[in-house]
């Protein structure tokens, strides 16, 4: 089942059934790029039918397939600024993958044509016909080389960072004799289904199965046994049909082997009714039909008692198809026998492929039945007369030996005929009704993380700032939280946005934790919008903010002043301001400006030059100075100061 999952590119790829609900993935036929740059692949996914609806995975991603055909999801989509930046959420930018599934019927065993890979390759000729197949067509569009790594950059078959793909669906259609609408033999009225037992009598009589007629399945018995598999049963996380089953065959698999598989999805036995026709009976309860007893049956008795230390394993662990973990294989919770489990020793335990098996209940009910069975509180092997026979028809019965072993018994192995020809053997184990039942706290949680979350989150950015100085606009960023991490940003006139994908974003430059616009003027709405991307380009949605910066003009910084004979020499930077100017420079007697007075007056320099000037002669005594930062006109910075000087 996992490995039918993947994509494969060799010679002679497998060739897979699949039937029941199963995710498939399949062998490459076909890789080529055409005239128009775009690379196109095609998949074989099984050689049953698959119905609609039905799901894609690209590598291991579950992904939607909008309007136009295209996938949605944001990994396999690019922005359509210059840049083709990654999209940041489904559905933005441009798609660059487009998917054609194709099945066929039971009426009609060829395909339907993809007219646009038809199109695209002139040389794949109506005799490319791929009767009987489901197969899915991919195209990957043209991309300027520069711009390749942000969408080939997955683990598909043909190593050029295309993507895997699989689909997850209903696979091939199974007779249901409980059914009126089906006809048995005409396969046009069978209908999809997960009924373990109908699965079984599926593969039983298909052509690439086991190959039996159907007429060879007694169908009232599978009918039966189909009702039960329908049983609901309640456990912890809610209710479900006691036995489903999805399978995926690979050809080169035993068809006994691959019978099994199905047999254990349901833990059924094969048994033959009188007239040769085969059905199987599913693990469940019934009251025993058939005993036998010492006085009538028995002529000989064998038996072993479980002691301490018997048993290597104390309980059983079955691995099956987990769908919340994107249906791959998982371990399900060990079910503990409680004949050998002992709490204060590590316990070991039976583990069993049961990968037809696809929910976590089912696996821990399977668990239970396969523990108690290999693991029982004793075995018996009675030789009985000819009447034992009938027990090749039984899957339960009754034993009456003495008053140790009495009660219901399971038959576990075939019953066979001694050489004398006239007495059979079996082996068989205690069971009761609870067999099939999980009884209160022998179902545990599924020991598996939820395919929702296995998305890794990235925070929200927390604590920046955004302003505006120096006739440029800034971000001053926290530090990140991770090394392969680093800021984007960028920056528009608010009045120029026609749409989150508008080619007029300008970048910011980035310096380690601080983004820096290029110089904007004054006066106008700006929109800033960043985010931080990891090392394999993921990470948060743009955050957004708007920006309004002011008409007035930066201060004069680095202002100060010192006294000497009969003078003071003040100095100061110029702000790093394009509309900059010239400077104002005032004195006063005291700390308040309103009383100062101004002794220079459109005092020339360059933007972010320092300067200073010498304010000479000047009696003794502390001074007070303001510059005053102007564009030469009627714009005017706030006064930086006092600083004071004082004069000898």
């Amino acid at each position: 089942m996992q490995s039918a999952q993947v994509n494969v590119k060799i010679t002679d790829p497998p060739r897979w059934l699949h039937c029941g609900r199963a995710r498939s993935g399949g062998g490459a036929l076909f890789g080529e790029f055409d005239a128009q740059g775009r690379f196109w692949y095609l998949i074989v996914h099984s050689d049953e039918i698959l119905h609609t609806p039905f799901q894609y995975f690209l590598d291991d991603q579950i992904v939607t397939l909008g309007a136009d055909g295209y996938v949605t999801q944001k990994d396999f989509r690019l922005q359509t600024n210059k840049d083709r930046d990654p999209a940041t959420y489904d559905g933005e930018g441009r798609g660059y993958i487009r998917i054609w599934t194709c099945t066929y019927s039971e009426s009609d065993p060829t395909p339907p044509r993809v007219a646009e890979f038809d199109a695209a390759f002139p040389q794949w000729t109506p005799d490319h016909r791929l009767v009987g197949t489901t197969f899915s067509v991919i195209c990957m569009d043209a991309l300027k080389i520069e711009h390749r790594y942000k969408i080939y950059r997955w683990r598909g078959p043909f190593g050029l960072g295309e993507p895997a793909v699989s689909v997850l669906g209903e696979w091939a259609n199974a007779y249901d004799p409980r059914d009126p609408s089906q006809v048995l033999g005409d396969r046009t009225t069978y209908k999809p289904t997960r009924n373990a037992a109908l699965i079984w009598a599926w593969f039983r009589t298909h052509r690439f199965g086991r190959g039996k007629p159907e007429s060879q399945i007694d169908w009232q018995k599978i009918a039966a046994q189909a009702d039960i598999c329908d049983q609901t049963v309640t456990g912890i996380e809610g209710s479900q049909p006691r036995y489903e089953a999805g399978v995926a065959i690979v050809d080169s698999k035993r068809r006994v082997d691959a019978e099994k598989e199905i047999l254990l999805a349901c833990d059924a036995y094969i048994f033959f009714g009188e007239t040769g026709k085969s059905y199987i009976e599913v693990g469940h309860w019934h009251t025993p039909a058939l005993s036998f007893s010492r006085n009538r049956d028995i002529m000989e008795w064998a038996s072993k008692e479980g002691q301490d230390g018997d048993s290597q394993t104390q309980g059983v662990i079955v691995k099956y198809t987990e769908p919340s973990a994107n249906y791959a294989v998982q371990p399900s919770a060990a079910w503990l026998n409680p004949i050998y489990y002992d709490p204060l020793t590590t316990p070991k335990f039976l583990t069993v492929d049961i990968q037809a098996c696809q929910n976590h209940n089912q696996a821990m009910r399977l668990a239970k039945a396969i523990g108690l069975r290999s693991q029982p509180r004793h075995l018996i092997e009675p030789t009985v007369n000819l009447r034992g026979l009938q027990a090749r028809h039984e899957r339960i019965v009754t034993i009456n030996y003495d008053n140790t072993f009495a009660g219901d018994y399971e038959i576990a192995t075939p019953v066979e005929l001694n050489g004398s020809g006239v007495l059979t053997n079996f082996g068989a184990v205690p069971v009761d009704s609870k067999r099939w039942t999980l009884l209160p706290g022998e179902e545990q949680a599924k020991p598996v993380v939820d395919g929702s979350t296995d998305t890794p989150t990235y925070p929200s950015i927390v604590g920046e700032n955004v302003y505006y100085i120096d006739s440029t606009i800034r971000i001053d960023f926290p530090e990140l939280h991770r090394e392969d991490a680093s800021y984007v940003a960028e920056y528009i006139p608010t009045s120029s946005i026609t749409g989150s994908e508008s080619d007029a974003w300008t970048p910011m430059a980035i310096n380690e934790d601080t983004a820096v616009s290029g110089t904007v003027p004054a006066g106008t709405s700006y929109t800033v919008r960043y985010r931080y991307t990891t090392g394999g380009g993921n990470g948060p949605g743009w955050e957004y903010q708007v920006i309004a910066p002011v008409d007035a003009l930066p201060a004069a910084s680095d202002v100060s002043a010192q006294g000497g004979a009969g003078q003071a020499i003040v100095t100061w930077k110029n702000p790093n301001d394009l509309r900059f100017y010239s400077t104002n420079v005032y004195r006063g007697a005291s700390s308040d400006f309103a009383a100062a007075t101004q002794i220079k007056s459109g005092y020339p320099g360059g933007v972010g030059q320092v300067q200073s000037i010498a304010d000479s002669p000047i009696a003794s005594g502390v001074w007070f100075y303001w510059i005053e930062a102007t564009d030469g006109d009627d714009l005017k910075a706030p006064a930086t100061g006092p600083v004071s000087a004082t004069v000898p």
